[in-house]
């Protein structure tokens, strides 16, 4: 609970390979008072990913504070990739006394404040839709990092949309930053990545959710609570929304979180033992 908010902490959950990592991280906190329970939202197949599933369910058993939450029942998109089912998340999410943190389910670091200080930003900004850490590996927050002289441009310049063909989809340039922030790690330098200020994004900025803070308030108060239209769910926190409310959303200068991989950079990182390197940080969180 933070400033007699309770927080959750939720994902829309696939993959083990990758959520082992982020759970270490949401057990810290939960450890620490700073999240008040984990949910796991269920959007899995159910032949494929039979060791997926079963991960989730032994962390259900092994952790009081952490539950599993479904599709809701007789609600249908038709034959739409599963990514589209997340929106139906926020059908859970009408607590007007809570904030929700997103988190995609490979998130693979977590700095030491970065719930805390996105909680506090939320809170105490009324207006945005969604409060964005500095994400790294999504292609917005590295078009900022470099404006604030934080990632050379010699690595390939990114301009300010979410599909940058260097920032979303050049696999050697997001080698290039997780090294860079897997470096500040090692040296206990991760404020050396702050931005120098939070950064409003225009309203109809389309921006990757990996991660955001949002209030339950704001989905108490929807005509159908919890119901977002559009029913996609990054399309009604970055476009439709701040464009109907005329609010940009914020992206905040002192929280930093890592975005494992988009599908096109998956074999440069692969390729890679930077994974590794996040478990390793990851099991220390909790040791």
């Amino acid at each position: 609970m933070i400033d007699r908010h309770r927080v959750i902490a939720w994902t829309p959950y696939g993959r083990r390979r990758t959520y082992s990592i982020l759970i270490k991280y949401l057990q810290r906190d939960v450890e620490r008072g700073l999240l008040d329970e984990v949910w796991a939202y269920m959007n899995t197949d159910p032949t494929g990913q039979e060791e997926d599933i079963a991960y989730a369910h032994e962390l259900a058993k092994q952790f009081p504070w952490f539950r599993l939450q479904h599709r809701p029942e007789g609600v249908h998109l038709g034959h739409l990739p599963k990514q589209r089912y997340t929106g139906l998340a926020y059908r859970e999410m009408t607590d007007p006394d809570t904030v929700y943190l997103r988190f995609d389910d490979d998130v693979v670091y977590i700095h030491d404040d970065a719930i805390e200080n996105l909680v506090r930003a939320r809170l105490q900004m009324p207006a945005p839709t969604a409060v964005f850490p500095i994400i790294i590996n999504n292609a917005l927050c590295s078009h900022f990092l470099q404006v604030c002289g934080k990632v050379p441009f010699e690595w390939g310049e990114v301009k300010p949309y979410c599909m940058d063909p260097t920032g979303w989809a050049n696999g050697p340039f997001a080698v290039k930053l997780h090294e860079m922030l897997l470096d500040h790690i090692d040296r206990n330098a991760v404020p050396d990545l702050y931005l120098y200020q939070d950064f409003p994004l225009q309203p109809g900025t389309q921006f990757s959710v990996s991660c955001f803070a949002s209030l339950g308030s704001m989905y108490a108060g929807l005509p159908e609570p919890g119901v977002l239209v559009p029913d996609e769910e990054e399309s009604w926190h970055t476009v439709h929304r701040p464009l109907a409310t005329g609010a940009p959303n914020i992206l905040r200068g002192d929280v930093i979180v890592s975005h494992w991989s988009f599908f096109p950079q998956h074999p440069f990182l692969n390729a890679t033992d930077l994974l590794d390197r996040y478990r390793e940080i990851a099991d220390k969180a909790v040791a």
